[in-house]
């Protein structure tokens, strides 16, 4: 594969997954909108475990949206560099990929998995979803 072929297979993997992200964003608000709704409802415990279980769908999704970034952007880099080591002469972008994601070519191709603060982020939102389903709260008096 030449240079520009690699850039472009790789721009196809990060249209994929902006379109993924933009459907994590939707279902986090509707996941914070059911859980909003079954709090002020006084909802049962079926109602509350389903918006609880669907939280926990939605935090699961984040997190492998957010690793398939993570192995877009080091299987981007990996490329570049094995492109590089056969001789060619990369561009400047391309030159800084690689030095972002450093790759070491000996490991192998990047593996599939989330970083730590795509992990704690999600987890977050998974703990607000679940203190906003089960914990009551007080009306406001005014």
């Amino acid at each position: 594969m030449t240079e520009i072929e690699i850039l472009n297979n790789s721009q196809l993997g990060f249209i994929q997954n902006a379109i993924y992200t933009v459907a994590v964003v939707i279902m986090t608000f509707i996941s914070f909108r059911l859980a909003r709704v079954v709090n002020e409802k006084n909802g049962n415990i079926l109602a509350k475990s389903l918006v609880t279980l669907y939280g926990i769908m939605v935090t699961f999704f984040s997190i492998q949206v957010g690793a398939y970034l993570s192995f877009f952007q080091k299987g981007l880099s990996y490329n570049l560099a094995e492109l590089k080591a056969t001789g060619v002469k990369l561009s400047a972008g391309s030159e800084d990929t690689i030095s972002r994601y450093a790759i070491n070519l000996k490991d192998g191709f990047p593996k599939l998995t989330p970083e730590l603060p795509n992990i704690i982020l999600c987890t977050v939102v998974l703990l607000i979803i679940i203190g906003t389903t089960w914990i009551k709260t007080q009306p406001n008096k005014a």
